[in-house]
């Protein structure tokens, strides 16, 4: 494939995966950052067209790949941010106010937004993958660069851990229906 036919793939994939690549960012980011990181994917993708996938499915989970990396680093960068400025707010004043939940959880409902946002970044990121994005076990593995082992054993250990923690806010709650919830 000349240089030429890898630039006309690019842009046939970027109307094709659009959507879908900006859905993925959007549900694991602030609609700025979203924006923001779907035009480094796919400046990311450019740079790198000479490593793109010749078929279709592998070329998207190729960009959600991307995309993962590309939030991954933004996260770390806010994360930076946020650790200057409550320096800088410590010694101007008492105490700044609460961040909003990053992970955009409120919406699921209260015991399991609150059940994602203890979990860890790993966990969110592989029940997100299996469940909102509704990828298959070994296209998460794609994704996150793992084997399908792998992501069997880590999601049966993230739905573990999110039932203990959905049990944990709602003792009152029949615990079968939350497992039969949490494998769906």
């Amino acid at each position: 494939m000349n240089a030429d036919e890898r630039s006309e793939r690019l842009e046939q994939l970027f109307r094709q995966t659009f959507r879908r690549v900006m859905a993925y960012c959007l549900r694991r980011a602030s609609e700025a950052a979203a924006h923001d990181a779907v035009a480094e994917v796919y400046a990311v993708a450019w740079r790198k067209r000479r490593q793109l996938p010749a078929d279709d499915e592998e070329a998207v989970l190729w960009l959600l790949g991307i995309a993962r990396r590309v939030l991954a680093n933004q996260a770390r960068s806010q994360r930076r941010w946020a650790r200057l400025l409550m320096r800088v707010a410590e010694r101007a004043e008492p105490d700044p106010p609460p961040a909003a939940d990053p992970y955009g959880a409120e919406d699921a409902g209260d015991g399991l937004a609150a059940a994602l946002a203890q979990a860890s970044d790993a966990d969110r990121e592989l029940l997100r993958l299996a469940y909102w994005d509704d990828l298959s076990r070994s296209d998460i593995a794609t994704v996150l660069g793992i084997s399908v082992g792998a992501v069997d054993t880590r999601l049966h250990r993230a739905r573990q851990r999110l039932r203990q923690r959905l049990a944990t806010a709602n003792p009152h709650q029949d615990p079968s229906k939350e497992k039969d919830h949490a494998e769906r």
